[in-house]
């Protein structure tokens, strides 16, 4: 689907077009006219010969040139006719205004569905229904109802904002004018019949003018391509900051009655925000400090963050958010903290930098301060608190001009400033390059999602291959077997079919082993007694296996029975749970967690998608202070987590490559010895396509 007639059109027709300038077919013509559109308008009105001065067209036959781009503003019952006829005149864009499809129910949506068909067959990109438009801000392309524009025009820039809520988009276009962002593409997707959020996305990853993504999500059909989307915006280096509304049930619901999209599960969401390098804010406000901020300065090379502070209890509260954002704040080096001393004998010089509120009696130290943090190479990021100083009209100039001078010292070095500055001020130090918040936490959370975005364009993601299993359900032994054959150990076993084998298996594994039945009825054997632990004599197995067999048999008497299990114990140093499934939606997804029992007990699990990568993995097991216990957590043995993150992947990689033909696969728990990493249950199914 070709999407550049959208916004580069040399000609537009207004189907519906009206006289009176604030009705939906009014505005349109209203804003071309008014904010500069250098191409041909044609409004189509059968009623009127004029149109706000401009000639007017009874049909869209009469056209004197099939449009680039047709706006369509007729009730829902004209819709499917305009496009007919547009399409047979030979236009190939459209941004259809008119409501009253899939978010009005069933019969709604089997109409747009006809719609969406209809255009695809004729080789139309088709833009809604039910949006509020798009705007291309350098042609002063206009093709919305909103009245927006007519109370400004934002700065032209490389910020692309893309929305499925045509309310939203609106608001979020006010927000950027007011703000002084710099807009490069403002478009609402509506109820997407064929033009999605991830389409344009993929557009904007291609687009010279577009530096920066804010993308407002609502809900998607197609996950698949929603990922393909935020890759290839990540490849092509764009940020894509995401607000995603629905994470709630309640939320879900009014997500689903506003758009006619799925909502999905949050988690798999973020998952995907995750593995894309996407960056999820949480509030308006944040998305729109993180669209400032990626289109504002250079990125960071790493983590390490420097905070220059004139109050000890703000760069205190900057600290502990740097610590919670996983910032790290390397200590200043001794030489540039002597200089500073010499000046201010009081002020801290690790990190936070306090050069405490003498500074102002002695304004140099602040340039000294900010310059040796920038440029003696220990911080990848400097962040500097200034309270009121930038109000003032004695410090302010002096400060600007040391901030000039630093950035001009260290070109690559992102800085932000924290402090009350009038408006001026601020877009001064912007034009600079500098970012300037009243909230301290809000410049250090700022360097930390940079930062983030930095380290997600350097991951690398396995490349899934296919594997195409029979359509069954194995039983665990099988499972482990094919777990080990795509690189996953298993546990230490045999299958034993008689007490005297139980026994010898037994022997074998060491005299430490776990009974367990061999079905592939049953998900959970200890409910029908086919699991034994704690086996200390030859009697003891004995007893064990006879008494699985009795117990599965009484009550799981229609369960198959294809042995028992005789499994190695294991003591274990940790355990984690890997699950995954297919997803209609977005495809293949995985869950880590806390392993054993504890994974009922503790929500502690991550959705990842699959396959992942090795630092999202090492990410989830700091987290969950699995890490902490591979590291020698209060007298433990040191045991390298290498082998633990390696099985994680390869597990992710094989549950991608089953893809639609995964039902179920699962390990609980995988164990972490000294020896290594083996999985002591597994259950592993597959569909019939």
């Amino acid at each position: 689907m070709d999407l550049n007639p959208l916004f580069a059109p040399d000609s537009i027709a207004v189907i519906g077009a009206s006289q009176n300038p604030q009705k939906v077919g009014g505005m349109p013509v209203n804003l071309l006219k008014q904010l500069g559109f250098a191409g041909r308008i044609y409004p189509v009105n059968p009623a009127a010969s004029q149109v706000q001065g401009l000639k007017s067209y009874p049909v869209i036959a009469d056209l004197p040139e099939p449009a680039d781009l047709a706006i369509v503003a007729v009730p829902a019952a004209g819709v499917d006719s305009a496009i007919e006829q547009l399409i047979a005149q030979g236009t190939r864009s459209a941004v259809v205004l008119s409501s009253g499809f899939a978010e009005m129910g069933l019969q709604g949506a089997q109409v747009q569905a006809r719609l969406a068909g209809r255009a695809r067959e004729g080789g139309m990109a088709l833009l809604g229904p039910n949006c509020l438009g798009i705007m291309s801000l350098r042609r002063n392309l206009f093709a919305t109802f909103s009245p927006a524009p007519l109370a400004g025009v934002p700065n032209t820039g490389s910020v692309a904002i893309v929305s499925q809520s045509g309310a939203f988009g609106a608001y979020a276009y006010s927000l950027a004018r007011k703000a002084g962002l710099g807009l490069s593409h403002w478009i609402t997707t509506g109820n997407e019949a064929s033009v999605s959020v991830a389409d344009m996305i993929s557009w904007l990853a291609d687009d010279a003018e577009t530096q920066v993504i804010l993308a407002y999500i609502e809900g998607t059909r197609d996950g698949l391509a929603l990922q393909r989307a935020l890759a290839k915006a990540r490849a092509a280096g764009k940020p894509v900051i995401v607000t995603k509304v629905g994470r709630t049930m309640a939320g879900a619901r009014a997500a689903m009655s506003h758009t006619a999209s799925l909502s999905g599960e949050d988690a798999v969401y973020q998952a995907v925000f995750d593995s894309t390098g996407a960056i999820r804010a949480r509030t308006v406000d944040e998305m729109f400090r993180l669209g400032q901020a990626f289109s504002t300065g250079p990125l960071p090379r790493g983590n390490r963050l420097a905070i220059v502070t004139v109050s000890g209890g703000v760069g205190t509260l900057m600290a502990d958010t740097a610590s919670d954002e996983g910032l790290a704040l390397p200590t200043l080096p001794a030489s540039t903290g002597d200089a500073l001393r010499t000046r201010i004998p009081f002020c801290a010089t690790d990190n936070p930098i306090d050069i405490t509120g003498q500074f102002t009696a002695d304004l140099p130290v602040f340039g000294m301060a900010a310059h040796g943090a920038a440029t003696c190479g220990e911080y990848d990021a400097v962040t500097i608190f200034v309270a009121a100083a930038l109000a003032s009209k004695f410090l302010s100039p002096a400060i600007i001009q040391m901030i000039r001078e630093t950035m001009a010292a260290a070109p690559q070095m992102p800085i932000t400033l924290s402090g009350i500055a009038d408006e001026a001020t601020r877009r001064e130090l912007l034009e600079a390059g500098c970012l300037v918040y009243e909230e301290p936490t809000h410049a250090v959370e700022t360097m930390a999602a940079k930062a983030r975005w930095a380290t997600y364009r350097a991951e690398n993601l396995p490349q899934p291959r296919t594997l195409a299993p029979a359509a069954e359900v194995l039983n665990e032994a099988d499972a482990l077997a094919f777990l080990a054959e795509h690189g996953v150990a298993p546990a230490p076993h045999q299958v034993a079919h008689s007490a005297d084998e139980a026994v010898a298996a037994w022997r074998a594994l060491g005299g430490q082993a776990v009974l367990k039945i061999v079905s592939a009825d049953l998900l959970h054997k200890s409910d029908v007694g086919g699991v034994r632990v704690g086996l200390r004599s030859e009697t003891e197995v004995r007893e064990a296996y006879d008494a699985i067999l009795e117990s599965v048999s009484r009550l799981a008497p229609q369960a198959r029975r294809q042995g028992v299990l005789v499994a190695r114990k294991l003591d274990p140093l940790a355990e984690v749970m890997l699950g995954a499934r297919f997803d209609p939606v977005f495809g293949t997804v995985m869950v880590l967690g806390q392993g054993g029992v504890a994974v009922e007990l503790h929500a502690r699990t991550a959705v990842l998608m699959a396959p992942t990568s090795e630092a999202r993995v090492r990410t989830c097991l700091e987290e969950f202070g699995i890490l902490k216990l591979l590291g020698g957590w209060r007298g433990r043995p040191i045991v390298d987590a290498q082998p633990l993150v390696d099985t994680v992947v390869r597990f992710g990689e094989l549950a991608a490559a089953l893809g639609p033909r995964l039902a179920m696969l699962e390990i609980n728990p995988l164990m972490v010895t000294a020896e290594g990493v083996a999985a002591a249950d597994a259950v592993v199914s597959f569909k019939d396509l």
